[in-house]
């Protein structure tokens, strides 16, 4: 008896990892011009473009979280409310780049990856579009569920989404919005936020920064929808690097206090919180923690333990 209900288990495990029981998720996500609003010393207001779900918030950078589970069939249906064409590519997994026409709608449809982190965004333009502000997170769930970063993998207490980006206000946003031509080949942004938000604001945002009781592990999916590389450093303790660009590393994980995702990429750390008090996290590039010019109102929050 004991036996077939062994086998029955590892069967049923079975089927739950080879996405048997896997679900279709559909999404809507609606390409408008608004803007974005930096607050605080340095802060300004820049004309972005974006993906949203069409709620009351009609400017959304970064653009909403996806949330499915590995194996999941995902439809994301596109509406282009811009006057230009744009597409949506999940990096490295999905391969549908059509462009949609200024008014028209598309439907992009993909099988979800292995658990992670993943970024998507539109990639034509010669990546104007996503540096106005076209790019966001695919955060994917072990088929099994629970608060581990992929079935059997390290567990977690919480987590926490950043999604990292930077802008040129002067030579990209406020050309695009005024119907200029953008020399790409000059590209000094001098805007770097994480969520959307500049450091001021971050710093104080509950689901933002990293707060929690000590000993707590906190699972952080690092998704960079920028073009440059940003260097995220972590005071009061090391953290693990677990996976990158959905990719799981080998054991026993690197650990370090700063690590730098490239342009149009994925990590994911642990970070556990091992001693009370207030520290910072921010990005190792000092004008990247400026809003322009402005320290310490760019890419960087709180680690807060009890």
């Amino acid at each position: 008896m004991k036996r077939f209900l062994m086998l029955g288990l590892l069967c049923w495990a079975e089927l739950i990892s080879a996405g048997a029981y896997a679900a279709t998720q559909n999404f809507t996500l609606y390409i408008d011009a608004g803007t974005l609003t930096i607050n605080g010393a340095g802060g300004t207001v820049i004309d972005v473009l974006s993906f949203s779900d069409g709620g009351m918030a009609m400017t959304s950078v970064p653009g909403p979280a996806l949330s499915v589970s590995e194996g999941d069939a995902v439809n994301v249906t596109v509406v282009n409310r811009h006057t230009a064409s744009h597409n949506f590519v999940v990096s490295g997994v999905s391969t549908d780049a059509t462009a949609i026409a200024a008014g028209a709608s598309r439907t992009y449809s993909f099988s979800a990856p292995a658990a992670g982190a993943y970024v998507y965004a539109d990639t034509l333009n010669n990546n104007i579009n996503r540096e106005m502000g076209l790019y966001g997170a695919l955060l994917v769930r072990p088929a099994g569920g629970g608060n581990t970063a992929w079935t059997g993998g390290p567990a977690y207490d919480f987590e926490r989404l950043w999604v990292m980006g930077e802008m040129d206000k002067p030579r990209w946003n406020d050309m695009v919005a005024a119907g200029g031509t953008v020399n790409t080949s000059i590209y000094k942004p001098n805007y770097f936020t994480m969520n959307g938000l500049g450091g001021f604001d971050a710093m104080m945002d509950m689901g933002v920064m990293l707060h929690g009781a000590v000993g707590q592990t906190a699972l952080v999916h690092i998704v960079n929808g920028g073009q440059f590389a940003h260097a995220l450093h972590f005071h009061a303790n090391h953290f693990k690097v677990i996976a990158i660009n959905g990719v799981r590393q080998s054991e026993p994980f690197q650990e370090r206090d700063t690590f730098s995702v490239p342009p149009f990429s994925t990590a994911e750390v642990l970070y556990t919180l091992n001693k009370p008090g207030d520290y910072p996290m921010h990005v190792h590039t000092a004008q990247m923690e400026t809003a322009n010019g402005v320290y310490l109102n760019g890419a960087a929050t709180m680690i807060m333990a009890q």
